[in-house]
């Protein structure tokens, strides 16, 4: 499949994400703490004022409370346990504002993501759920709501994550697929790297080409793929190291990784945690983008498989790319696999 990069003019390279702020949806589990650290962490990262969300759960949210006395208390109860988490912070924690709900913990928050536009929210990606249920990489419920029926942007903390006192990001990676969707996370990265002293790591995965063989023994056909997956690499390497040329201004230390082993949404998982990433970072969709989707079924992949923070960047949050530092005289052709990323 061959891609050109769109023309573009010489600009500065510019955030475009349109996030206007972080908000932590803190539960009743005992992962609070360690999600505001990284929600933290990734807001400090883009200058974002921090906000705490909590849902008081109720099924009869739509009716009021039925005993306005026992709801003062849950609400107070709420408020005491979202102050007690702040307040075990060592650091200096500044919280611009909260916000307690009362309801369905995933309906609220949805709700309330799709009021607020420009919000990242943050939550635990597995919450909810047996341990039994974890190993198969499901989502929590709330979670997957958010996924399935907001526009905003996702960062999800599994449970398995060390605990530590402070959140301090030491390496990045950025999946990319060769398209601007893509590639439009990568300002965001880049802030986050910068503020950390992180090194950020930018990934390719070869996909195998589907090649209609005639037969057990079809050398022609074996002879095809072999070049293709060869040509395919070298253009990956070609495209990466134009890339990261064009990024690298001397405050950010940039890798870039091409694999050419395996299935791209597994490679992916397992190249993150090989080489000790701290943040995975993500758009929604790639390539394909296709519209009626929440995400492409790499992302959906990671995001419901990863043991690693994951930042995914929705495209309405980062809109059309801008991109002046990759123009077609800069990093020419790309021809890749489709990730339907």
């Amino acid at each position: 499949m061959r891609v050109e990069f769109p023309r573009s003019s010489k600009d500065e390279f510019r955030d475009k994400s349109g996030i206007k702020r972080a908000v932590v949806c803190i539960d009743n589990s005992m992962q609070g703490q360690i999600l505001l650290r990284h929600t933290k962490a990734v807001a400090e990262g883009l200058g974002l004022p921090l906000n705490i969300l909590h849902v008081m759960e109720s099924a009869n949210a739509e009716h009021g409370p039925s005993d306005p006395i026992h709801w003062q208390i849950k609400y107070q109860e709420a408020k005491d346990h979202l102050l007690r988490i702040v307040n075990e912070e060592n650091e200096d924690l500044t919280i611009h504002d909260h916000f307690i709900l009362n309801g369905i913990a995933g309906d609220e928050i949805s709700r309330w993501a799709n009021d607020h536009d420009g919000s990242l929210m943050a939550m635990t990606s597995r919450c909810g759920l047996s341990s039994e249920t974890m190993r198969h990489g499901y989502l929590g419920e709330t979670a997957q709501k958010l996924l399935e029926t907001s526009t905003s942007s996702l960062l999800l903390v599994p449970p398995d994550v060390p605990a530590s006192a402070s959140v301090h990001y030491k390496r990045l990676m950025v999946p990319l697929d060769g398209s601007q969707r893509a590639e439009s996370v990568l300002p965001i990265a880049m802030r986050i790297a910068r503020k950390h002293d992180a090194e950020l790591v930018l990934a390719h995965v070869v996909s195998e080409p589907e090649i209609v063989e005639t037969g057990p023994h079809d050398k022609e056909a074996y002879d095809l793929m072999t070049h293709m997956l060869r040509y395919n690499e070298q253009n990956a390497h070609a495209y990466l190291d134009r890339l990261q040329s064009r990024l690298n201004n001397g405050t950010v230390a940039i890798r870039t990784i091409v694999e050419n082993d395996g299935d791209p949404r597994e490679r992916l998982i397992t190249l993150a945690s090989a080489q000790d990433v701290d943040l995975i970072l993500i758009s929604a969709h790639g390539r394909t983008g296709m519209p009626n989707a929440c995400c492409g079924n790499i992302a959906r992949h990671l995001v419901s498989n990863s043991h690693i923070p994951l930042l995914m960047v929705r495209q309405q949050a980062a809109s059309r790319p801008d991109h002046p530092e990759m123009s077609t005289d800069a990093l020419g052709r790309r021809i890749f696999s489709d990730w339907a990323h």
